[in-house]
């Protein structure tokens, strides 16, 4: 104890000598000085308080140490994922409207139905164009027969070129007058667009539709697929056949698959690009717009060390660090190392630098003690 109150009186004597001078153009150098001498002085300080517990703690039975838990650095993989929401996105999704007002007088199909491009789903009243179409078929039918017997008569050079021109003239309109109405009447029907199944059917027999308001909609889950959105960020690591890990919490589904597509075009909104993940395998039950959770790998090693991110501490310049165990003879010691951090996921963080495998790091207590400090290990 002598010994401190030496330095200390010492130490005072330089702050004197220091705080005495006035040359200003030295001041800066002095207390630089001044400040260099004060560490020395606090370092040989500490140690020999470190010094004197040691001693207080071998003589003194009563003194508890701190308690801590400990476990063993070991290499081992590591990987880091994207997490990120995605969609549900199918081969097709229609709304189909019918193209013309009328009343529904059948309608084909039930809703969850199998469809084919082309069938007919909802039948419209056309009664009246039909009964036209009737008198336009029996007029066409005269008018063809006329037709012939004038073109024979024309051949055989009998009768006028007038009259067989308008006889032609007249086939030929109702021809066109037929196809025409027959369009007409196609409108009439509502068919489905593409082969899928029908989700949802909105009128019903008797009740009247027109082209404002859907008549039925039809899914097709060919191609299904799974689209999100994912930061510039990870451009450069989430590529094409990565792997990728969806959840669907809603239906409480999951599985491992395999990136099919990136985008190669940046969002300047929100400064993202697509991936796209083929669903084909694993599309049964899943809905159009029915959300995911993605987790997409974008780093792997697999001779890693790996600590718990909670243990790792930072200084007032912001360098991290851990505490290790030292062993003096019988006693354990806590020892502060520096560190360098990589990625973290999940609660663990990757150590890049300043840790070795088989070491042993402080988990359970590792913000209680300080550098140099006795501890008493209770489990590895």
């Amino acid at each position: 104890m002598k010994r401190i109150k030496t330095i200390v009186y010492l130490g005072l004597v330089v702050i004197i000598a220091s705080c005495g001078s006035s040359d200003s153009n030295n001041k800066l150098a002095k207390l630089q000085h001044q400040k260099d001498s004060l560490k020395t002085i606090y370092n040989d300080i500490a140690q020999q308080i470190a010094k004197l517990d040691e001693q207080i703690v071998s003589l003194d039975t009563a003194i508890q140490l701190p308690l801590v838990t400990v476990n063993r650095v070991e290499q081992r993989t590591f990987e880091h994922y994207v997490e990120i929401q995605g969609a549900v996105s199918v081969g097709g999704n229609a709304l189909v409207y019918p193209e013309v007002p009328g009343k529904v007088t059948s309608i084909r199909y039930q809703e969850g139905d199998q469809v084919n491009r082309g069938d007919l789903v909802i039948q419209l009243d056309a009664g009246s164009l039909i009964s036209t179409l009737k008198e336009v078929e029996t007029n066409y039918q005269l008018a063809k027969d006329i037709y012939e017997k004038q073109s024979r008569l024309w051949n055989e050079k009998i009768g006028s070129e007038v009259q067989f021109l308008q006889a032609k003239n007249t086939k030929e309109t109702l021809e066109q007058k037929i196809v025409t109405i027959k369009e007409q009447l196609d409108m009439y029907m509502i068919r489905a667009p593409f082969s899928g199944i029908i989700d949802e059917i909105t009128p019903n027999v008797g009740e009247s539709v027109n082209p404002a308001f859907p008549a039925f909609r039809v899914i097709s889950y060919n191609n299904t697929e799974l689209k999100a959105d994912v930061s510039e960020n990870y451009i450069s690591t989430i590529k094409k056949d990565g792997k990728a890990t969806i959840v669907f919490p809603s239906i409480n589904k999951e599985f491992t698959t395999k990136i099919t597509n990136t985008g190669n075009f940046i969002n300047p909104n929100n400064r993202t690009f697509k991936i796209t993940i083929d669903l084909s395998e694993f599309k049964e039950n899943l809905n159009p717009n029915l959300l995911a959770d993605i987790k997409i790998r974008d780093f792997k090693t697999d001779s890693a060390i790996v600590i718990p991110s909670n243990i790792i501490q930072q200084d007032r310049l912001s360098n991290e660090y851990i505490y290790v165990v030292e062993k003096q003879g019988n006693k354990s010691k806590a020892k502060k190392i520096n560190i360098t951090s990589g990625l973290s996921y999940q609660n663990y963080t990757l150590v890049v630098s300043g840790l070795k495998a088989g070491e042993m790091y402080i988990d359970k207590g590792a913000r209680s003690i300080q550098d140099g400090e006795l501890i008493e290990v209770v489990a590895e």
